[in-house]
């Protein structure tokens, strides 16, 4: 028993360590908050903070892997799977070393309002998103038709 609860302590930092060191998705969702929050119309190259992406594209619920696989000429096994559920989007950026993709729920700012599936951008791209703020106090982006 004294063996267990002076373990303890080590176990409790341990897991502490592992959580707070896990990554995640929220700082790519810090910086699409940050980006969208800087203005009504914000450049699209702008909601990617990765420095290495060529392409990208959103990921939006009900949208199968295969599909963004086709239009990003990726692997599907690369990609989140959003096909069944509606609370999530997905931020999927194209590299030379391979395919990062963050996942992060809708609540803060929902790039899925808009119909159909997102093109995919160039880095370099300068097309602009519109961006509102709805009465939840969520920043909506809407692309351009």
């Amino acid at each position: 028993m004294k063996r267990t609860l002076a373990a303890l302590p080590l176990v409790l930092v341990a897991a502490g360590l592992t959580t707070a060191c896990a990554p995640g998705s929220s700082d790519v969702e810090d910086h699409v908050v940050k980006a969208v929050s800087e203005g009504s119309s914000v450049p699209v190259a702008d909601l990617v903070d990765d420095a290495d992406a060529k392409r990208f594209t959103i990921v939006c619920p009900y949208e199968l892997p295969a599909d963004v696989a086709t239009r990003l000429g990726v692997s599907a096994k690369d990609l989140p799977d959003l096909s069944k559920r509606d609370d999530a989007q997905a931020l999927v950026a194209v590299t030379a070393t391979g395919v990062d993709a963050a996942e992060f729920r809708r609540e803060r700012v929902d790039l899925c309002s808009s119909e159909g599936p997102w093109p995919v951008y160039e880095k370099t791209d300068t097309a602009t998103v519109a961006v509102t703020r709805n009465e939840d106090d969520v920043y909506i982006v809407t692309r351009a038709s």
